[in-house]
């Protein structure tokens, strides 16, 4: 017969577990040990077999799947079942079809540039295929990290890799950016290290005053006309080369960092915001928008990912630092009327340059 172990039986260093809460750690270390396995295996295994994009053209039957797939019936019905039980899929008589949130962010990743996995599951599976499974190994100082593809990017292939996935998961945090950015009576904005222009697009298409400098890498400007021009925005929206860490900003009547600050120490953010304040005038208006990572109680795992990689690089300045210390730098650079608003786990601090 099996039996619940007495309270008194259960401690952790020394201190006394209640059953509650060794039923939630229980929980906790099924989800760390078994639950993130399943799920993204599967997750990977469903893209390898093109299942995400039969299913989102229409619901299949087994038959009619196995045969695209090119897998044995009794496995490939196993498989969607497991899909099933994780929230994946569902059955109709006899059909399979994506649920909403699979359709949501497994399939066609064009209909949902701006909120997709799709293009971080090969990026991870490598991941784990080439480092996190060395990890004992990094730690000793026998693996160096070896980045995917060239970091910083060198070609325009590189450069399409990384702001692929950088426009992935950009929808939410985009929609408070254009709710709370006080950029009404601003005319020019420079947007530091803007990625491929997709934000820069929701601001113009939000503002209509509004023309954008948007700061990146030689090799992704090409990119980001292309995408802006698509958009009709090509006569706002101006790309340009700069070092973002060396060289002087343009200037502009607001400068914007969209995720761009929240690994930096201290040091390097002061160094960043003393740019933006040599590029505004009197009047003009800052914007921090960063991912919240110093939460103990909500691990930030999008940047975990990341923060293990530089575990094994000889130099990084990825750091937890906490989105707290932005108005004391704000004020020490000399910007006033600091503001703050969160939501979708981001905040978005905003100042003035008297």
């Amino acid at each position: 017969m099996t039996t619940v172990p007495s309270v008194d039986a259960t401690k952790t260093n020394g201190t006394d577990l209640t059953q509650h809460d060794l039923f939630a750690a229980t929980n906790r270390a099924y989800d760390m040990v078994f639950k993130g396995t399943v799920d993204f295996f599967v997750i990977k295994a469903a893209k390898d077999l093109g299942l995400f994009d039969l299913l989102a053209s229409a619901p299949r039957t087994l038959a009619d799947l196995a045969t695209l797939t090119e897998t044995v019936p009794p496995r490939l019905e196993k498989f969607l079942i497991t899909m099933e039980q994780i929230g994946l899929v569902t059955r109709q008589g006899d059909a399979w079809q994506l649920t909403p949130f699979a359709d949501q962010f497994f399939a066609d990743p064009e209909r949902h540039r701006n909120m997709t996995m799709v293009p971080f599951v090969d990026y991870i599976a490598d991941l784990i295929e080439n480092y996190y499974l060395r990890l004992a190994d990094v730690v000793r100082g026998k693996v160096d990290f070896t980045s995917i593809v060239p970091h910083p990017p060198r070609t325009r292939e590189d450069s399409l890799f990384y702001e692929t996935l950088h426009r992935s998961n950009i929808q939410l945090f985009t929609e408070l950016l254009i709710k709370r950015a006080r950029l009404a009576d601003v005319q020019t904005l420079i947007d530091v290290g803007g990625g491929i222009g997709d934000i820069a697009a929701a601001l113009c298409q939000a503002f209509p005053q509004l023309k954008v400098t948007l700061i990146n890498l030689p090799s992704a400007l090409d990119l980001v006309r292309e995408n802006v021009a698509a958009k009709g925005l090509a006569d706002r929206i101006t790309p340009v080369a700069i070092d973002m860490y060396r060289e002087p900003y343009p200037p502009g009547d607001a400068v914007l960092f969209s995720r761009i600050l929240y690994p930096m120490n201290a040091q390097f953010c002061t160094m960043l915001l003393r740019k933006a304040y040599d590029a505004l005038p009197s009047g003009g208006r800052i914007l921090i928008l960063d991912m919240v990572i110093s939460d103990p109680n909500h691990p930030n795992y999008d940047y975990l990912t990341h923060y293990l990689c530089a575990i094994g690089m000889g130099f990084s300045v990825l750091e937890f630092k906490d989105h707290a210390v932005y108005p004391d730098l704000l004020r020490q650079v000399g910007f006033t009327d600091v503001t703050l608003d969160e939501g979708y786990e981001h905040v978005l601090y905003q100042a003035v340059k008297p």
